[in-house]
Formats: C-alpha cells, structure tokens, sequence
C-alpha cells in the first residue's frame, strides 16, 4: 500500500554525546526548515544533553 508523504514526518532524536536515539517525535516540514535540536535528559549519561534531528531507520 503506498503512503502519502504530507508535512508531517516522524523523526529520532539522537543523544551528541553517547550517538543514541532516545526519543521519537513528529516535524512538520512546512513550518520547520531546518535540524531540530532540543535539550532532552538522556538516562544514559544521566543528565540533560543536546538532542539532534536523525532519520528513523
């Protein structure tokens, strides 16, 4: 069955400092241009880290 691509996508977001993806999220593409970068806390180095935009495998 295909899928229709809209302004929505679903994106990971991927620790900078251990390179692993803690958390899921939805983008809308019409309203934001460019990588998505949040502080979210990564219970891996348990603390608050910056999270980066990467694809979902």
């Amino acid at each position: 069955m295909a899928t229709k691509k809209g302004a929505v996508e679903k994106i990971a977001l991927k620790c900078s400092e251990c390179d692993r993806r803690n958390y899921t999220t939805a983008k809308n593409r019409k309203n934001t241009q460019g990588k998505l970068e949040l502080m979210k806390y990564c219970k891996f180095d348990r603390k608050h880290t910056l999270h980066k935009e990467a694809k979902i495998k």
